[in-house]
């Protein structure tokens, strides 16, 4: 009596506040300096146009993209990092430039270009645009003017950012800021700047009228200086401004009817944690409240009730620290947290659709710190849950994460009892029944509080199969089903408190091994089994042992099956290690779901659906949504728990309940939704020889950022490069997956995974193009990807002007030896000539004379004869100008007329008539048949014609003819151009077949 007395008032005392409390956490990640970034006070956070994001620390800035940090660190004198490492604020303006406030040394703004960063020094000087040289904040305006707000005064620099005005504080003078000190800048929809100064009320600068004035926001005096400085500004959906300071809480101002209220730590839901707040941003109709020393306050507009949210030295998922300087929401809408000595917080709206329930230290009301594994709701809503060596436990009804604990023989104890609760049900009657690993199975009477405890004993031939009940069902017709863990299947009698022994025929020694069972709508039982699925059928009373043999045959992974489901269209599901198995019971069909499929993890423990008929499935460390329509899954990475098999329940709201290692995990499923943003994809590095390329390294081929560049030239032995490249998407986004393509080199994509480095040795001189698209975490493809042209110039001995050298110089070459050769060949004919030159004669006429003693042809023998004629002519002709030589002019003349008159003789007319008749006759009127077909040709190309017909040398032609051969083969090119004979023909061959 006095135990339960002390439990109720401890109920009691803490139920309140829990309920108090209750809201869902939110769940953090984290980003430490081990993980790369510079230092773990970060003051300011921007995503710029690309999708980075960029972290103002005290040591530094940083860029990160999901996966790495490249830290800018200062360097005195250098424009590789900004000009301090103590950075407050970072914009980017409408050019890309990125501006960095720097707390001691004025802006340095970086280019992404060429990632060089100008300095440009804070002072009072007329010729300095920063107004001092601690920068706390900066915005760029509608008019995308650029307004810098310093400890010291207010510069406003003009779009093109070569004319710029400063203000500074004046006592007396209205016309100017209000404060010597600028710690935000906002602007409404009215054309009006308003500015955080360190004094009493707000400054507000009208751009229409060019003048300043003042304005009252809080009721409170502040009187303090502390309690004016470092004021932050946030315009809510154009009408209310919102003010944030060290010791004034949350102020609201309306910009349309001038109101305001001031919200002031005090009771909780009411107001901030604490009045120093540090930073404001919108998330929907929300607040979200940075302080400094008391967490992340989320303020609804709406119903004016502030959420608190705090870290937990137990809870890794919960904020790093509660003193939280920077807030920023990214286009995925991710907030991003920084953290004063923590680094960054990242949360995830994507990932916080699954809270957690599980063991909270210290604390003897909330789960043991064992994996659970059996979940199940009874008839009145109570959730109940088994846990490995952590015994039996029931939810509260005040709060999810308070449990009540029993002990092995039913009784309610304030501590856990070391037992295994495999399984969880309800019998006909009302009364809870637990499988458990070893001890049988045991039931607790809730009428009577009684307990019965049911366990096969050693050598005992009893209905208790087996000790090890690892499922159990009670179906619609009130039978309590068990499955045992070698024992196969039995009945449970809760009227006789006995088992009932089936005998069935198993055909194999797997299949009294029983996971989870199922009825469907037709109240078919289903067993999932180590050899496959069983099932009962309800209307005939049949078992079917071998419904997965076939498919068992072809991959033994399918004998593993944990869990069966029945889908609104009454095909039956099958959780297996090869994959997710869909049934069609009226066709008798399989079909197999596998990796490829968009399964993101194997095996498959459990199978649900939520509310509207789709298919929940759950992995080791994966939650799936699959739509029934199209069978498309997307699937969500729990890194916070493990889950187990037939540890998965549904309750009333349709919310989902899975146990795991780290206790229970839930969600809606009707929250979950697809991440459907193509993530920009960028390659982001380059390599030769594993030495990045940087543009401001003097050996670099690069000139400007790899981001920027368009085309990398290469010489023939930078053989050996990489491309580093990563998508932006900041939600799991180890899950990313990619694939890139050498155009020109690759035939196809190379789908790599999540690897983010390509490298190539060896190219061909060539042109290249690489490209890499990547996916999300949903596998939704940005199939644009990114791009960079590649050239690989070849060695100077392969160039076109080496080779046109080596060509000159091999002509060169041939031009020397042919030209000796043709000395030697010279020398040779020179001795040789005169012997030559009778010997072909002599050979000529043999020829000729054979040919007239062959033919024995009129035709031939007219053509030898004035052959001979020609030749004798010729010789007469030669001697005589041979002996002209040494003979005076008198007698020379005499010589020639002589020799006109043999070249008369020789031009015998009656000769050709004689000729053109006889050839006319024996070659089938071949000169008429040429003339009519080329009518252009003259009378003396006709004669060549015939000529070479009859197969006459050009030798015996030309002294037919009385010409030179020179004037022959001119004569024969001017026949070849008539006819229009192409010069690879031969023409004699032509003439011969016409």
């Amino acid at each position: 009596m006095v135990k339960a007395l002390f439990f109720l008032t401890l109920t009691f005392l803490v139920v309140p506040t829990i309920s108090q409390a209750q809201h869902i956490k939110k769940q953090f990640e984290h980003l430490r300096t081990e993980d790369g970034i510079a230092d773990a006070t970060v003051n300011s956070i921007l995503q710029d146009s690309k999708g980075f994001m960029w972290f103002g620390t005290f040591k530094g800035l940083n860029r990160y993209d999901g996966y790495e940090m490249k830290v800018y660190p200062y360097e005195m004198g250098s424009k590789k990092g900004p000009n301090d490492n103590m950075i407050s604020s970072i914009i980017e303006d409408h050019t890309g430039l990125l501006w960095i406030g720097l707390l001691n040394n004025g802006v340095s703004v970086f280019n992404p270009i060429d990632e060089t960063f100008e300095h440009y020094t804070g002072g009072w000087q007329e010729d300095r645009m920063i107004p001092s040289v601690s920068v706390n904040c900066m915005i760029e305006d509608d008019e995308k003017q650029l307004w810098i707000g310093a400890s010291g005064g207010l510069s406003i620099i003009s779009k093109d950012r070569k004319q710029f005005k400063k203000y500074y504080y004046e006592e007396r003078n209205n016309n100017t800021i209000n404060g010597a000190s600028i710690y935000d800048i906002v602007e409404d929809k009215w054309n009006r700047i308003w500015l955080a100064t360190d004094n009493r009320k707000l400054c507000v600068y009208d751009k229409n009228t060019e003048k300043f004035s003042e304005v009252e926001y809080t009721h409170l005096p502040l009187k303090g200086i502390d309690d004016n400085a470092k004021k932050n500004l946030l315009i809510y959906n154009d009408t209310l401004l919102y003010v944030g300071s060290n010791s004034g809480g949350l102020a609201e101002y309306n910009l349309l009817t001038g109101e305001y209220t001031t919200y002031l730590k005090g009771q909780p839901g009411k107001g901030p944690s604490s009045n120093n707040i540090k930073d404001i941003l919108q998330v929907g109709n929300k607040l979200w409240l940075a302080t400094d020393g008391a967490g992340l306050d989320v303020f609804d507009v709406n119903t004016k009730y502030f959420e608190s949210h705090k870290h937990s030295k137990v809870d890794p998922l919960s904020l790093s620290t509660d003193v939280l300087w920077s807030l920023y929401k990214d286009r995925e809408e991710n907030i991003w947290l920084g953290a004063y000595l923590e680094g960054v917080d990242k949360f995830d709206p994507r990932k916080n659709f699954f809270r957690q329930i599980g063991h909270i230290p210290c604390n003897e009301n909330t789960l043991p710190n064992k994996p659970v594994l059996s979940l199940f709701y009874d008839k009145k809503g109570k959730l109940w849950a088994g846990s490995d060596w952590g015994g039996l436990h029931q939810q509260s009804d005040h709060n999810e994460n308070y449990f009540k604990h029993f002990d092995i023989d039913g009784k309610e104890i304030n501590d856990f009892a070391v037992d295994v609760v495999k399984a969880i049900t309800e019998d006909s009657l009302g009364n809870l029944v637990i499988g458990t690993y070893n001890e049988g199975l045991r039931v607790i009477e809730k009428s009577t509080g009684k307990y019965y405890h049911l366990k096969r004993q050693m050598m005992d031939d009893g209905c208790l199969t087996s000790n090890n009940i690892w499922s159990l069902l009670t179906d619609s017709k009130g039978i309590t089903w068990m499955g045992t863990l070698g024992g196969g299947i039995a009945q449970y009698d809760p009227v006789n408190k006995e088992c009932i022994k089936l005998d069935l025929d198993y055909i194999d020694a797997g299949q009294i091994h029983v996971y989870h069972m199922y009825e469907d709508a037709l109240s078919n039982v289903w067993f999932s089994t180590d050899s496959g699925v069983l099932r009962f059928e309800r209307k005939t009373g049949k078992w079917t042992f071998d419904l997965m043999q076939d498919l068992i045959a072809k991959n033994h992974n399918f004998n593993y099956v944990r869990a069966v489901y029945e889908d609104k269209l009454r095909h039956i599901w099958m959780a297996t290690a090869e994959g997710l198995v869909k049934y069609l019971p009226e066709s008798n069909e399989f079909k197999v779901l596998t990796e490829e499929d968009g399964i993101p993890q194997l095996p498959i423990l459990n199978i649900n659906s939520d509310n509207r008929g789709n298919l929940i499935i759950v992995s080791k460390n994966y939650i799936s949504k699959m739509s029934l329509s199209d069978e498309e899954i997307v699937s969500y990475h729990i890194s916070n728990n493990s889950f187990n098999y037939n540890s998965l329940e549904k309750n009333k709201r349709g919310e989902i309940l899975i146990g795991g290692t780290e206790g229970i995990t839930i969600f809606n499923p009707q929250m979950l939704s697809e991440n459907e943003v193509a993530p920009p994809v960028y390659i982001t590095g380059f390599d030769i020889f594993n030495v990045p390329q940087l543009p401001l390294d003097s050996a670099s081929i690069l000139k400007k950022s790899v981001l920027e560049t368009e085309t990398i030239e290469l010489d023939y032995d930078q053989s050996v490069f990489n491309f580093n490249y990563c998508a932006l998407n900041f939600t799991e986004t180890e899950r990313n997956q990619y694939a890139y393509k050498l155009s020109g080199f690759d035939t196809k994509w190379n789908y790599v995974g999540d690897r983010r480095i390509a490298t190539y040795t060896n190219l061909d001189p060539g042109k290249y193009t690489f490209k890499v698209i990547a996916s999300n975490n949903h596998g939704v493809w940005n199939k644009e990807g990114a791009s960079i042209n590649v050239i690989v110039n070849a060695p100077f001995w392969q160039s076109t002007w080496f080779r046109i050298l080596m060509f000159l110089l091999f002509l060169l070459v041939l031009y020397f030896l042919q030209k000796v050769r043709i000395m030697n060949v010279k020398k040779q004919f020179a001795l040789e000539s005169i012997e030559a030159e009778r010997e072909k004669i002599k050979i000529q006429n043999t020829t000729l004379e054979k040919e007239l003693d062959s033919t024995k042809s009129e035709l031939t023998n007219i053509t030898i004869s004035h052959l001979h004629k020609n030749q004798s002519l010729q010789q007469v002709k030669q001697k005589l100008e041979e002996l002209s030589a040494n003979l005076g002019s008198t007698e020379k003349r005499k010589i020639r007329t002589i020799v006109k008159e043999i070249n008369k003789e020789s031009d015998d007319h009656d000769y050709w008539d004689k000729f053109e008749h006889q050839f006319n006759k024996s070659h089938d009127n071949f000169l008429e048949r040429f003339k009519l077909e080329y009518p252009d040709l003259s009378k003396r190309e006709l004669r060549i014609c015939a000529y070479l017909r009859m197969d006459l040398e050009n030798q015996e032609i030309a002294t037919l003819m009385n010409v030179s051969v020179r004037t022959l083969e001119t004569s024969r090119y001017r026949i070849r151009k008539k006819i229009g004979l192409e010069k690879r023909k031969s023409l004699t061959k032509m003439i011969t077949r016409f």
